[in-house]
């Protein structure tokens, strides 16, 4: 039975309270819980948003941890497992949502074991805003269409493949045995490469419903700056991520069909055209998938 928790919520220029308070209000009423909350500060450089987040320390069980700025994500998040001081961890990103009000004890109380990780899952929520957010948001629209993808049951199905750490519930000495890998200097695919160690290292994954909502949504062309920052991280890392990659598969049949150099010539053509209109009010998701392949296919 899980009687101690470590909950801990990586930060940097993010306003960490509307997630702590929720958490704190669950966890407070949780009999024989021993718990804290960690906001976790990878070196902000906002002063008026740190002071806010050292705020929070006026919860009871609330520790605001300010470090250095590290040279990647996976570090930081080693770093952030590293500070907590109970036997079971919670990682749960500040920008994200709790749905269900019993949130921590769907974890508490899920079918695991130390040495064994869960993974809640994601969903989206627009709120009031939703139809036009599907409209004219591409991050909104990209994460809808995904969202089936992210049932209980389909992350059963592929349980290392689905794995992503926006979220997720584990024994502290999975880290220890698994941790980040530091070669990932940018942007994305630090989850994805955790998964498959995690598989490699034989550590059960298991997925539930549980998942937290992603409710702001950056621009279309922030957005795709991120985009193109996870797809030359990927492409960095190809071979070892082949069987985890859908967008790895695709371009591997577009290769085999000898199409990739047709895709790359298109791209160099039309690619900043193509760009203009998905940073533009009504971007296609198709368009999307297309601008992703040649984008990836362009690197080399």
């Amino acid at each position: 039975m899980v009687t101690e928790l470590s909950i801990l919520i990586p930060i940097f220029n993010d306003d960490a309270s509307r997630l702590v308070d929720a958490v704190y209000r669950q966890a407070q009423a949780i009999e024989g819980l021993r718990y804290e909350i960690v906001v976790f500060d990878d070196g902000s450089t906002d002063e008026a948003m740190i002071a806010l987040n050292r705020s929070l320390e006026r919860y009871s069980c609330c520790r605001y941890v300010r470090a250095e700025h590290s040279k990647c994500r996976a570090a930081m998040r080693n770093k952030m497992s590293s500070v907590g001081r109970y036997e079971w961890h919670l990682m749960i990103d500040a920008r994200l949502t709790l749905v269900y009000d019993d949130f921590l004890k769907r974890y508490i109380n899920s079918d695991v074991l130390p040495g064994e990780v869960v993974c809640g899952g994601v969903c989206v929520c627009g709120g009031a805003d939703e139809a036009t957010l599907y409209c004219q948001n591409l991050r909104f629209r990209y994460e809808k269409y995904e969202e089936t993808t992210h049932s209980t049951a389909e992350r059963t199905r592929n349980p290392y493949n689905a794995f992503r750490t926006t979220n997720f519930f584990y024994h502290r000495t999975v880290l220890q045995r698994v941790a980040y890998d530091e070669r990932i200097i940018g942007y994305g695919y630090e989850d994805v490469m955790l998964g498959k160690c995690l598989q490699r290292a034989g550590v059960r994954v298991l997925h539930i419903d549980n998942p937290v909502a992603y409710t702001s949504f950056e621009s279309n062309a922030r957005y795709l700056e991120k985009l193109e920052e996870a797809l030359c991280t990927l492409h960095e890392f190809a071979p070892e991520l082949i069987d985890y990659s859908p967008l790895l598969r695709a371009i591997h049949k577009l290769n085999s069909c000898c199409l990739l150099w047709a895709l790359r010539c298109l791209h160099k053509l039309f690619g900043t055209s193509v760009r203009k209109l998905l940073s533009g009010s009504h971007p296609k998701l198709f368009i999307l998938k297309i601008y992703k392949l040649g984008y990836y296919a362009s690197l080399g």
